[in-house]
């Protein structure tokens, strides 16, 4: 009703989601849902439950086809009562992969890499190690950003944001199935300021699978931002590893940060995903208070990768050894 009376609704639309918050446990969105005005809370679960699982099937049964994303995983110190990081308070080890506690549920569909727009608050730099540390195991979770915001001030909306390869209609005729399909391939980034198009071989791109069998290929990379959003540098993940980095110089005062293609020789299956870094801050457009205003907030952007078959067996062979095995894996 607000969209329409500001006659935005045909430029913006809004979905129906909930929050759903359980201390010590976990912290995750619901969305789309069904709003069911004559059930007690419209329709919304009670997040009371001893385990992870619980919660995540009374959510699956309410709205099967909605979508799980578990939000800054790390945030909370591990161990510490109240906490709601979800990875913390299973204790998941940053290397292996193992949590320390019973009945890790991986039955969710994305993961929230970026909360809000800095990269060293609320766990994100390290759920992001954690994310490439799931793929390169074989559990791909597409990553989402978002700003979470509860301030207009120090938590300005739409920072971070979560950019979708979508080709359906806007507002009001938002397609939104097309558009959870996307989310749910990974067809996406995550930015608080770079624009990322990434391809390889001129047609794959995020959440794609694709075979070359001697595995040669060519990536192309183009950076955009604001002026006042600076790009430093441009780095290619293979498999985890900041293989390739691009240094940029002068960005400050263009639209255009890069434009390159290079072509690469994978010796195995390798999921390719792509970072932007700059190294000034986003001060004073944002106000995030955080070791000082002006250093708080840096230009970041990671997209979801592109999965690369080398051997020729139709799919993506995982490079490290799955680790979670032997706790629930519903997926």
């Amino acid at each position: 009703p607000t969209l329409k009376k500001l006659g935005l609704n045909k430029y913006l639309a809004t979905i129906i989601g909930n929050e759903v918050s359980s201390p010590g446990l976990i912290h995750y969105n619901t969305y789309s849902l069904i709003f069911r005005e004559n059930e007690e809370n419209n329709g919304a679960i009670y997040p009371l439950a001893e385990e992870v699982s619980v919660l995540f099937e009374a959510s699956r049964k309410k709205d099967p086809k909605a979508i799980i994303q578990v939000n800054h995983p790390r945030a909370g110190a591990i161990g510490r009562t109240g906490t709601i990081g979800y990875f913390n308070n299973y204790q998941l080890d940053e290397e292996t992969a193992l949590p320390s506690r019973d009945h890790f549920d991986l039955s969710f569909d994305v993961i929230e890499v970026m909360n809000g727009p800095c990269l060293y608050r609320a766990g994100n730099h390290i759920a992001i190690e954690d994310w490439l540390n799931l793929i390169g195991r074989g559990y791909y979770f597409p990553l989402i950003g978002s700003s979470d915001s509860h301030l207009t001030d120090k938590k300005e909306p739409g920072y971070s944001r979560t950019y979708v390869l979508y080709g359906g209609k806007k507002g009001d005729d938002l397609d939104w199935p097309l558009l959870a399909e996307a989310i749910k391939r990974g067809r996406s980034f995550t930015s608080n300021g770079p624009i990322v198009s990434f391809k390889i071989n001129e047609r794959y791109t995020s959440g794609d699978v694709f075979t070359a069998r001697e595995g040669r290929i060519n990536v192309w990379l183009k950076v955009q931002s604001v002026p006042w959003v600076t790009v430093d540098e441009v780095r290619i993940i293979i498999n985890g590893e900041r293989k390739i980095v691009f240094p940029i110089k002068n960005s400050k005062n263009s639209i255009l940060k890069m434009e390159e293609e290079i072509t690469l020789k994978l010796k195995q299956d390798s999921y390719i995903a792509v970072e932007v870094f700059g190294e000034n801050s986003l001060y004073p457009v944002l106000q995030a208070a955080n070791r000082g205003l002006r250093n708080a907030t840096f230009p970041y952007a990671l997209t979801n990768p592109v999965f690369v078959d080398v051997d020729g067996n139709g799919r993506f062979d995982a490079p490290l050894p799955k680790r979670i095995e032997s706790y629930p894996d519903t997926r």
